[in-house]
């Protein structure tokens, strides 16, 4: 198993990033996730899970899982989803969790050469599309709203 990390900050209240998040993937779980590797751009549908666990003050968790549309030799992720409280209307969504390569030890191969990288540029397109669907309003959730609304 691989792992990864990644984060990014959110100019979005503490309050709203998780109703605006579960109403933008509950309505569209499926995103395409494009990654350049050199000049080459690889592009995949991914469905991604998103559903809450048990967080703490400041801190709302989200178990994260996303798959391959159609199948094929592309990894999976397993992960949590933390959104913190930064304070002035900021946030902070760390990404954190571990994939298989697929096609056993030549999958091994292949992401100790490039496939962690891309890897962590999936991961790191994710957060910025993370971004946007938080910072974007949503119908339907309040710019006032609180995540105990």
């Amino acid at each position: 198993m691989a792992t990864l990390r990644d984060f990014t900050n959110v100019h979005c209240d503490y309050g709203i990033v998780p109703l605006r998040l579960a109403k933008a993937l509950g309505a569209h779980p499926d995103m395409a996730l494009r990654v350049p590797v050199g000049d080459l751009h690889v592009e995949k549908d991914v469905v991604v899970h998103l559903s809450p666990k048990p967080g703490y003050p400041g801190y709302e968790l989200f178990d994260i899982h996303w798959e391959p549309k159609e199948g094929g030799p592309y990894p999976s992720f397993a992960g949590t989803l933390s959104i913190a409280d930064e304070g002035a209307g900021w946030s902070r969504v760390d990404l954190d969790g571990t994939y298989a390569p697929p096609l056993g030890p030549i999958g091994l191969v292949f992401d100790a050469m490039v496939g962690h990288r891309i890897a962590a540029a999936t991961a790191a397109l994710l957060l910025a599309e993370i971004k946007r669907l938080v910072t974007k309003p949503v119908a339907g959730v309040s710019p006032n709203a609180t995540a105990s609304a």
